[in-house]
């Protein structure tokens, strides 16, 4: 341990990220920035070409700039080896993604690819440290097992292993990444000890290290489960709200001055490559264990299915408009799974988009963080601008909150479509009074029926 501590104290260890995605990228940026000379490691070849090009494959601010400074400098260099860059580095970074199968089962399968190829490569003292999201006890299960199997080494006696959760969101990964506390647990207390110096060394708030592996793999889940718990409590709330005639974000702003409440905004629905695929990683576990988490099955379920409340309100509105959902003209405005970023995974908007077409309604897509060309090639009526997309529209359902479209005005896209018309405000955008004095029929998640 003493060797690896006096190389991470100096700079001089050599370090490795398996997965250049939208974390591991960051990471890999940040450990070159430091002055640590970095091989981040990508099965994608578009990937590594476009890095050691001084290119960003992801649109994360600051990244791309980290990336140019760093490969002109020397420190960071891309490949798509992994036994060779585990054989080249004493400490292996592994950042892959995982997900879920078509039963909502974890699929583990890039973690297991890497772990394999890095057996292969690994070297004696080598330090291995897990980012990507799982189960709890899987670092000390079956990607411990698959380093020893195929290495022919000791976790613990021949090699450190730890466990450490970024705890980030696109559009703020380096931010985060710095200023969040960060979890890290180890196999051993070398491990623990050895992993909290390396990831300390670009984290400038506290490290917490916690007693076990699987605490830490746990902590992750937990945090991304509350947070799905607390959408599905909001949106079921809000839809009461609708009802009752009561303004949902006036509510839950006068509520959260309270110390211990912390409602979150309600939603079409939750996307992202985390909160709606984590809590499958410990459902598992817990059926495993024979125990039913039920709230966080039910959570999923509501959240699942509140895109088909959006569609109600959209039929709804153009109800009040006097006009049917069938052959209405529908400009959907925001791709991407949360306000600000340019990221559709399992973005709601896509199923929310399919399922009004299947309802044979005509959509026109902006998004202002796309161009149309990619717009198009996700599936999508894509439009150049908010004014090609709503000419003749009867009906605007605005998805996520981009600040873009927080600076339109009612007014100057009221005389484009075809009245009388609607705007179904999902992103929480515009302030209901306003929308209708402008003579628009307003509905929004949770914010009641406004007309007066």
């Amino acid at each position: 341990m003493a060797a690896l501590q006096e190389k991470i104290n100096d700079k001089s260890m050599r370090i490795a990220v398996i997965g250049l995605g939208w974390m591991g990228l960051p990471t890999a940026c940040l450990f070159a920035e430091t002055g640590f000379k970095v091989t981040g490691v990508d099965i994608d070849l578009k990937v590594v070409k476009v890095i050691n090009d001084a290119k960003s494959p992801i649109p994360e601010p600051t990244v791309d700039a980290m990336i140019r400074r760093n490969v002109e400098s020397g420190r960071l260099k891309a490949t798509s080896n992994i036994k060779q860059a585990a054989t080249d580095n004493e400490t292996i970074i592994i950042i892959v993604p995982t997900a879920i199968d078509e039963n909502r089962k974890p699929d583990y399968s890039a973690v297991e690819r890497a772990c394999r190829e890095i057996g292969k490569g690994l070297q004696v003292d080598s330090l291995v440290v897990l980012e990507s999201t799982i189960g709890p006890g899987s670092t000390e299960g079956f990607v411990r097992e698959l380093l020893e199997l195929s290495s022919g080494m000791n976790a613990g006696s021949d090699f450190s292993l730890a466990y450490s959760p970024i705890r980030a969101t696109a559009g703020r990964v380096i931010k985060d990444i710095q200023s969040y506390p960060r979890i890290v647990g180890g196999f051993d207390q070398r491990s623990l000890e050895t992993a909290s110096a390396l990831i300390g060394s670009i984290v400038k708030e506290k490290i917490i290290k916690v007693k076990n592996l699987r605490t830490a793999e746990s902590i992750k889940l937990f945090e991304n489960i509350y947070r799905d718990v607390n959408i599905a409590l909001v949106n079921e709330l809000a839809i009461l709200c609708e009802r009752l005639g009561v303004d949902f974000d006036e509510a839950m702003q006068a509520a959260n001055t309270q110390p211990y409440s912390h409602l979150h905004s309600p939603s079409i629905g939750v996307g992202g490559h985390c909160i709606p695929v984590n809590p499958y990683f410990l459902l598992e576990k817990a059926e495993e264990q024979g125990v039913d988490l039920r709230m966080v099955h039910l959570a999923r379920k509501i959240n699942d299915n509140m895109y088909t409340h959006s569609i109600r309100l959209v039929s709804e509105a153009l109800r009040a408009c006097g006009k049917k959902l069938r052959r209405s003209n529908v400009a959907l405005l925001g791709v991407s799974f949360r306000a600000n970023v340019k990221e559709t995974r399992l973005s709601m908007a896509k199923t929310v988009n399919n399922a009004l077409q299947r309802k044979g309604v005509s959509m026109r897509v902006y998004d202002p963080r796309f161009t149309v060309e990619e717009l198009k090639a996700l599936g999508y009526n894509g439009f150049s601008s908010i004014e090609r997309a709503v000419e003749n529209a009867d009906c605007i359902l605005i998805t996520v909150g981009h600040d873009e479209f927080k600076t339109l005005a009612p007014s100057k896209i009221a005389f484009m479509m075809r009245r009388p018309a609607a705007i179904v405000d999902c992103g929480h955008v515009f302030d209901p009074n306003t929308v209708e004095k402008e003579g628009f029929i307003y509905r929004g998640i949770g914010r009641g029926t406004w007309t007066k």
